[in-house]
């Protein structure tokens, strides 16, 4: 076979076959590569999930450092929390809100479950709070309380829902009288993440549920109504940003976009968040060649092309030795 063929098909069939494992594993191919470089170097290119003595989840950021980081143990421990509702033990929602209620730190009456390191990435300067890891933190430690019938625990879950309010501490602003943005990284002029804004939202309403508290719902629609709001600034061509500062969202954060309007849509019926929930899940079952076309980032594409070239060169030299061992052989000569 003439040496243009094998190239055309090397080609043709390295295309083809990465183009399918892109569409559906994405975004896993991202969390094996963190694990891979993470065992390589020692360290992710984002940031990767470990564990203490005490299997309490750590991150492990791409500077080789290893903090607690309180979102992360407050999401455990709400997973954690439905196994123990299901019968299957409570110890280790106990280690981990043992460990979040060792992390509080109060200050003008509030309890802020702070991050004890920098975030230069958002201008973070330690020790800093935010509004999502605030929101996770209260659902936590409210079931804690629950679960013992401590009310201290509980008033402490109770004057976090109160750091969530812009007239008592910085972790959110008022947009209008109606209308509240809450900031995953405070700052004076608000990054509008949009992840951290609906999953706040989404823990105000399963905060409300848990414990009927009016604050929590007064917060919840005053957000909704501010996410109706702004949410058509965060399209781009049927993708997402990931904030208002001009950051395109990665195929695991439009995902995760989609996944939350969804839930947020069993909660209360919107039409602007229909509508965006079924464009961005349109958008994102587009042919892999042609989202990047639409929504060019140029790490992704540089890592599909590399994909792409590596997998036709192994098919070129596969194809070239198999031409050449079949002409070498006696009995095809």
């Amino acid at each position: 076979m003439p040496k243009k063929y094998i190239i055309i098909i090397a080609c043709v069939v390295s295309l083809l076959f990465v183009s399918v494992v892109w569409q559906v594993a994405e975004t896993k191919i991202y969390s094996m590569a963190e694990q891979l470089a993470a065992t390589i170097f020692g360290r992710p290119f984002n940031q990767l999930t470990v564990r203490d003595e005490q299997n309490i989840p750590m991150q492990l950021y791409n500077d080789g450092e290893k903090h607690y980081n309180a979102l992360f143990i407050a999401s455990e421990a709400l997973d954690e929390n439905d196994r123990r509702l299901l019968g299957e033990g409570s110890e280790h929602f106990v280690t981990l809100t043992d460990k979040l209620l060792d992390m509080v730190s109060i200050r003008d009456s509030i309890p802020y479950l702070y991050y004890d390191f920098d975030y230069p990435k958002y201008n973070q300067k330690a020790p800093w709070a935010s509004a999502l890891t605030q929101s996770v933190g209260m659902n936590a430690l409210a079931n804690r309380a629950g679960m013992d019938r401590n009310l201290e625990v509980l008033g402490i879950a109770e004057n976090m829902l109160r750091s969530l309010d812009p007239d008592v501490a910085d972790l959110s602003i008022a947009l209008s009288d109606s209308s509240i943005w809450f900031m995953e990284y405070p700052a004076e002029t608000p990054y509008f993440s949009l992840s951290g804004m609906m999953s706040t939202l989404l823990h105000l309403h399963k905060y409300q549920e848990l414990t009927k508290n009016p604050l929590a719902q007064e917060l919840f629609d005053k957000g909704f109504c501010a996410l109706t709001a702004k949410l058509p600034e965060f399209d781009y061509h049927g993708y997402s940003y990931y904030n208002l500062d001009g950051t395109k969202a990665g195929r695991m954060y439009h995902q995760r976009h989609i996944m939350l309007l969804g839930k947020l849509l069993e909660i209360r019926q919107d039409k602007v968040l229909r509508y965006y929930r079924d464009r961005w899940q349109h958008a994102d079952s587009l042919p892999i060649i042609w989202q990047m076309l639409l929504n060019p980032r140029p790490r992704r594409i540089a890592a599909f092309v590399l994909s792409f070239l590596a997998l036709t060169a192994l098919l070129y030299l596969l194809l070239a030795w198999t031409q050449k061992s079949g002409k070498s052989d006696p009995e095809h000569s």
